[in-house]
């Protein structure tokens, strides 16, 4: 690894950890407790873990085991390792494919969270999402201004990953659609020539995978923070939402315990360019940037569910989310949309600390 790209890497975890250890703060100790954290970079995020545990001996092998299980998942579902899982299943060609158990499991909250978000929530756009995601890595390189400028301007034909190109974007879209994923039975999935990711879900569900090993190994009180996809066990811990657009400050605290909660915000990974923000959230009807709202907070039991349905309800404005969880008592919401207002379904107060 070059030297600048080993800076580059020590200095955005530096700044995500600002980012992300702001707004968490501790829950009460038992007697006899004591409080053991780790901090490591898995899944494309920064990984916080906090747990309460009397051994030493004990907190080591746990911390261990966690981010065993974290390798594991990364190595198995990442879109960027040409050798994961997931890469190997939309290269297969031959319909329908067999896929094991726990893929199975994480497709059937995807079809789920695509119906509930009414077609926002889209695994199926991997080639838009990595579009996008190359070119906010090129506008936050350290290239020059000018050297930038000169490539985001150059033709369609000379650079199709680095420029704003609607062309390109219907292209990679009619390469895309949930629609176009069949069920076809036991562990069975159909498609052809999709790109999946499961950005939208991975990093909700990995926290649910963390929170069943530490529950293995006799912990009962903890909190693991995934890039803002957090998860905790045992109650009265206190989990700020971050203003969306003053950095290190609160808008909300709130009182959990034995939740989920899943925030989707716009403030995250982007860059403004004409007075403009282009983030990674991406609405899958337009190929672009979601416009609708700058954070959307869901709480649910399940995170992996909670993860996906508040990337899906990003691109939905605030009176279709509120409309869609009414019926659903098991989900709360908390958005704060574009023009920075504040909106939260009646259940999401229970959990407001103020």
């Amino acid at each position: 690894m070059r030297k600048e790209s080993y800076l580059k890497i020590i200095l955005l975890v530096i700044l995500l950890l600002a980012l992300f250890l702001v707004g968490f703060f501790e829950s009460k100790l038992s007697k006899g407790e004591k409080l053991f954290s780790e901090t490591k970079f898995y899944l494309g995020s920064i990984v916080e873990l906090k747990f309460h545990c009397n051994n030493e001996n004990r907190a080591k092998k746990v911390i261990n085991d966690v981010f065993t299980e974290l390798r594991r998942i990364e190595e198995k579902y990442s879109s960027y390792i040409e050798s994961s899982y997931l890469s190997k299943l939309n290269s297969v060609q031959t319909n329908p494919k067999t896929i094991d158990e726990e893929t199975f499991f994480l497709l059937t909250i995807c079809d789920s969270a695509y119906k509930i978000t009414r077609k926002k929530f889209d695994p199926s756009i991997g080639r838009i999402t990595k579009y996008w995601n190359k070119l906010i890595e090129f506008q936050n390189s350290t290239s020059s201004s000018r050297e930038k400028d000169k490539l985001i301007q150059k033709s369609v034909n000379k650079s199709k990953d680095l420029i704003f190109d609607d062309e390109f974007l219907r292209e990679l879209k009619f390469k895309s659609g949930w629609e176009n994923v069949t069920f076809t039975g036991d562990r069975k999935v159909a498609f052809n020539d999709l790109w999946l990711t499961l950005d939208g879900i991975v990093q909700g569900y990995a926290a649910d995978r963390v929170i069943s090993v530490l529950k293995s190994n006799g912990i009962k009180k903890a909190l693991v923070n995934i890039g803002g996809e957090i998860k905790v066990i045992g109650e009265d811990w206190k989990i700020g939402i971050k203003h969306p657009r003053i950095p290190e400050q609160l808008i909300e605290k709130l009182n959990v315990g034995n939740v989920s909660i899943a925030t989707s915000g716009d403030y995250e990974k982007y860059f403004e360019m004409n007075g403009k923000r282009y983030h990674h959230l991406i609405d899958p009807e337009t190929s672009y940037p979601s416009n609708k709202n700058m954070s959307v907070t869901v709480i649910s039991e399940n995170c992996a569910l909670a993860d996906a349905l508040s990337t899906g309800f990003f691109s939905l404005d605030a009176d279709t989310i509120l409309n869609i969880v009414k019926s659903m008592p098991y989900i709360s919401v908390y958005i704060i949309d574009a023009n920075g207002s504040v909106f939260y379904s009646k259940n999401f107060e229970k959990f407001l600390w103020r």
